[in-house]
C-alpha cells in the first residue's frame, strides 16, 4: 500500500477597489469588515479613490489610521485645493482689490494657452502624498511587489488612449496620477506622458489583478457603476461621461465576488465620510458568508496582521532631505530664487519633510510659479531623500476684471493687470483702474521681491483716488444734483513689506501727496454755486503690522485679522472759498499730527453651521481741525465696519478719537450660502460738531454713541459675493434703513493714510 499525503496551500486573495470619487470611501468599510472576519488580503489593485485607499492599506496603514486620514482637515483641504489658515502665506497674496475674473495670458498663444485646464491647484495634495507614501516606497525599494501587500494602480494615458499600470517607481506620483480627475486637478507628467485618472479607461482593474497576481479568489468593491449620469449644468459631469470608457465589472477569476456598496453622493461630496465607510461595511457584512465559503482555508488573525505590519514599518527611513534639485524651464537666476525661497542650505545637518513643507507651500503661492511637483528618491548611502522639484513658471501677464454692481448708485467697474519679471531678484509690475460715478482710481505699482526664506520687498507706487458722495438715489445712468462732497487724493511713495511667519507682515511706508476736498458749507446750493476747496499737501511716514488669516476678502466667516498702525503726517492746508463759504480770502496753515489705530477681527468657526465673531477697533489722532467744520469732518478718520458703510458719508461716524465693538453671527444655510447678522457700537471719545461760526469743535467726552446694524444673505459664487442687504445707521440723513442688492466687491485702492 502506498500512503500519499496532500498539502493544502492557503488560498491567495486579491482585493480590487474601483474608482468613484467620494463614494470610494466605502472601500474603507470593506477593509474593516474583512479584517473583523479574518479574511486575508494578499494583493490589491485599485483605480482613483480605490487606488488611494488601497495604496494606504498596502503601505502598512491600519483601517483606523486610514479613517483618521480621510476625516482630517488636511485631507479635506488637499482634495479641494485649499490651504489651512496657518499655511497661507500672506506675503505673496495679491493686494486687495475688486477683481472678479482673472485671466493669465500667454503672449505666444493668447487664447489656447490662457484657458485654465484645472479648477484647483493640488499643492497640498502633492505634499500629503509625499508625506504619506515616500517612507513605505523607500522601504519597498520602489518595487510595489515589496510593499506590505503587493499593489497595482491604474492611470490613463490620454495621448495613446490607454490605461497605464504602475508596479514600480514613485508610489506617491503613481497615486497622484491615478486620482487626477480631468479638469479638476492638474495632470501628472511621468516620463513625458500626460496622465489622468485611471477611471477613464479602467475604473475596476480586476483584469490587472488577475494578470499581475493570478489569485485564487478575487473580492471586488465596486462603486464606479454608481457614478451619476451626465448633468447638462455640471461641466465635470459632462466631461467625465464623454471621455470615460464603458467597463465590464465582472471578474475573470472562477472564485470571486463583487461587493457593491450603495451610495448616491457626487464625486466630490465628502460631507458624510462616516456614512460612506458604513455603507461599505454593511455591504461587505451582507456578503461575508459567501466570502467565508470561498476563502474557507485562508484566514489571517489580528495578531498576524499586527506582526506583518510591524515588520514592514519597523525600519522606515527617517524623513530627512539631503538635497533639492530644481528642474523645469528656468534659467540660473530663477533657480537661485527658488532655492533661496526653499531655505535649504547645503550646510544644514538636518532638513526634514516638515522643514520642507512650509517653504514648499510658500513657493507654491508665489505668483511667478504655476505648478510644483516634488518627487522624492531615497538614497541609502546618505540615509536621506533627494527631492527633484519640477517647476513650471506661471504666465507672465495676468488680466483682472471686476467691480461692484448694485441696485444703489455705487456701481464701479474694475480692470487691472500684472506682469511678472522673474529672476534672482524678481519684480511684479501692477496697474489698475476703477471707474464709476461714485469712485474712480488709478494705481501704478512695482513690487521688487528679494526672495529668500524670510521674504521682503520694496514697492514704489502712484495712486490717484476720487470719491463722489451725493444724496441722490438716482440710478447709475441718471444725472443727479451736484455732489456736496468730492474727495480727491493723489500720492506716490514707497512701501516696505517683510514676512514674519506665514500669516504676518511688517509694513512701512514713506509717501508724499495731496488731498483735494470740494464741498458746500450749506445744504442750500444750486448748480450755479461753486464749491469750497480744501487742499492739503503732505508728507507721511508709517509703520505697522498686519496678521491675516481671514478666509475671504469680503464677508469672511473663518480666521482672524489683527492690524496695528502708527503714522506721522505733516503738511500745509490751503482753503479756497466758494459761493457758500464765509470768507473771501484763502486760508493757509501748517499742520502736523500722529495717528495710531488698532483693529482686531476674529471668527470662531467650530460651532457647527454657525460662526460667531467680533470686531474691535480703536483709533487715536491729535489731528488739528481745518479752517471750517466741513473741511475738518471730511478729512477726519471714518468708521466703516461693513461694505456699504464705505460708500456713505455720515458725519457722526467720523472723529479723531474713538473705540468700537461689533458682534457677528454667520449662519451657513448650505455650502457657499450664508446669512449674516452684525451689530456695531461706535463710541467717540469726543464727537466733532459745528459751532455758530461753522467751525469744528469737540463735544464733551462720551456725550454721544451710535449704532450700525446689518443683515445680509450672501451667496459666495465662483466669481464673487452676491448679496441682499438690509442695513441700519444711526443719524443717517436719508433715513436709517437701506435695502439693496449687490454683486461684487466694495474694495478700493488704499487711501494715502492707509498702509
Amino acid at each position: 500500500m502506498t500512503l500519499t499525503t496532500t498539502t493544502v496551500h492557503a488560498q491567495k486573495i486579491g482585493l480590487v477597489l474601483s474608482g468613484g470619487g467620494a463614494a470610494g470611501l466605502a472601500h474603507i468599510g470593506v477593509l474593516k469588515a474583512l479584517e473583523e472576519n479574518d479574511i486575508p488580503i494578499d494583493y490589491i489593485s485599485g483605480t482613483s479613490m480605490g487606488a488611494l485607499i488601497g495604496g494606504l492599506y498596502a503601505s502598512g496603514y491600519t483601517v483606523e489610521e486610514i479613517t483618521e486620514i480621510v476625516k482630517s482637515e488636511n485631507f479635506s483641504l488637499a482634495i479641494s485645493g485649499e490651504l489651512s489658515n496657518k499655511d497661507v502665506y500672506y506675503f505673496t497674496q495679491d493686494i486687495l482689490d475688486a477683481s472678479i475674473i482673472r485671466l493669465k495670458i500667454s503672449p505666444k498663444r493668447l487664447i489656447r494657452n490662457s484657458i485654465p485646464t484645472n479648477l484647483i491647484t493640488p499643492d497640498l495634495m502633492e505634499y500629503m502624498f509625499l508625506n504619506l507614501f515616500e517612507q513605505p516606497a523607500a522601504k519597498a525599494q520602489y518595487d510595489f511587489d515589496s510593499l506590505m501587500i503587493p499593489f497595482r494602480c491604474v492611470a490613463s494615458d490620454i495621448t495613446q488612449k490607454q490605461e497605464v499600470v504602475f508596479d514600480e517607481g514613485s508610489l506617491a506620483l503613481a497615486l497622484r496620477a491615478s486620482t487626477t480627475y480631468p479638469f479638476y486637478y492638474k495632470p501628472v507628467i511621468i516620463d513625458s506622458t500626460l496622465l489622468f485618472d485611471g477611471g477613464l479607461y479602467n475604473n475596476f482593474p480586476a483584469d490587472v489583478m488577475y494578470d499581475a497576481f493570478l489569485p485564487d479568489v478575487i473580492i471586488g468593491s465596486n462603486v464606479a457603476s454608481q457614478i451619476e449620469p451626465p448633468d447638462e449644468d455640471d461641466l465635470l459631469s459632462l466631461v467625465r461621461n464623454m471621455i470615460t470608457s464603458p467597463r465590464d465589472f465582472t471578474l475573470k477569476c472562477e472564485e470571486g465576488i463583487v461587493i457593491e456598496p450603495k451610495s448616491d453622493i457626487g464625486v466630490f461630496d465628502f460631507s458624510d465620510i462616516e456614512a460612506e465607510i458604513q455603507n461599505g461595511y454593511n455591504a461587505t457584512i451582507d456578503s461575508i458568508a459567501k466570502i467565508k465559503i470561498m476563502t474557507h482555508n485562508a484566514r489571517r488573525t489580528a495578531q498576524d496582521r499586527n506582526i506583518m505590519r510591524s515588520r514592514f514599518r519597523s525600519d522606515f527611513p527617517d524623513q530627512n532631505i539631503s538635497d533639492i534639485k530644481i528642474s523645469g524651464d528656468l534659467n540660473a537666476n530663477q533657480e537661485e530664487y527658488i532655492k533661496s525661497t526653499l531655505g535649504k542650505n547645503e550646510k544644514d545637518n538636518v532638513y526634514t519633510f516638515q522643514d520642507f513643507k512650509p517653504q514648499y507651500l510658500r513657493l507654491a503661492q508665489d505668483s511667478k510659479i504655476k505648478y510644483l511637483q516634488p518627487i522624492a528618491t531615497y538614497d541609502s548611502t546618505k540615509d536621506a531623500y533627494s527631492i527633484d522639484l519640477k517647476v513650471r513658471r506661471e504666465k507672465d501677464l495676468t488680466l483682472y476684471f471686476g467691480g461692484n454692481f448694485s441696485s444703489r448708485p455705487i456701481n464701479i467697474g474694475y480692470v487691472g493687470l500684472k506682469y511678472n519679471l522673474f529672476g534672482r531678484t524678481s519684480a511684479t509690475l501692477m496697474a489698475n483702474s476703477y471707474f464709476g460715478k461714485f469712485y474712480g482710481s488709478i494705481l501704478l505699482r512695482a513690487n521688487v521681491d528679494f526672495g529668500g526664506k524670510t521674504r521682503m520687498s520694496i514697492s514704489p507706487l502712484f495712486v490717484a483716488n476720487r470719491w463722489d458722495y451725493f444724496k441722490s438715489f438716482a440710478t447709475f445712468f441718471e444725472l443727479s444734483k451736484p455732489s456736496y462732497i468730492i474727495k480727491n487724493e493723489t500720492y506716490g511713495g514707497f512701501i516696505y513689506t517683510a514676512s514674519w511667519g506665514n500669516n504676518t507682515v511688517i509694513l512701512g511706508d514713506v509717501k508724499y501727496g495731496e488731498t483735494d476736498d470740494r464741498y458746500y458749507q450749506s445744504d442750500n446750493f444750486t448748480v450755479l454755486d461753486t464749491a469750497d476747496l480744501t487742499e492739503f499737501r503732505m508728507g507721511t511716514i508709517a509703520a505697522g503690522i498686519d496678521r491675516n488669516t481671514l478666509n475671504r476678502k469680503q464677508y469672511p466667516s473663518k480666521g482672524s485679522r489683527i492690524e496695528l498702525l502708527v503714522r506721522g503726517v505733516f503738511g500745509n492746508e490751503t482753503t479756497t472759498f466758494g459761493t457758500t463759504g464765509n470768507d473771501a480770502d484763502d486760508f493757509k496753515e501748517s499742520h502736523a499730527w500722529v495717528e495710531t489705530s488698532f483693529n482686531y477681527q476674529n471668527y470662531f468657526s467650530n460651532l457647527g453651521p454657525v460662526s460667531f465673531g467680533f470686531d474691535l477697533e480703536a483709533l487715536y489722532s491729535n489731528k488739528p481741525f481745518y479752517e471750517n467744520y466741513y473741511a475738518s469732518i471730511i478729512s477726519a478718520p471714518a468708521y466703516q465696519p461693513i461694505p456699504e458703510s464705505k460708500t456713505i458719508f455720515i458725519n457722526e461716524f467720523r472723529t479723531t478719537e474713538y473705540a468700537s465693538f461689533g458682534l457677528i453671527s454667520v449662519f451657513s444655510i448650505r455650502k457657499n450660502i450664508d446669512f449674516r447678522m452684525e451689530g456695531y457700537v461706535f463710541q467717540p471719545f469726543r464727537s466733532i460738531v459745528a459751532d455758530a461760526n461753522n467751525e469744528a469743535i469737540y463735544t464733551d467726552p462720551f456725550e454721544n454713541r451710535y449704532f450700525i446694524g446689518s443683515s445680509t444673505l450672501v451667496y459666495h459664487s465662483p466669481l464673487g459675493p452676491v448679496s441682499l442687504n438690509l442695513n441700519y445707521y444711526d443719524n443717517r440723513e436719508e433715513g436709517p434703513w437701506s435695502f439693496f442688492f449687490n454683486f461684487g466687491f466694495t474694495i478700493f485702492n488704499k487711501s494715502v493714510y492707509e498702509l
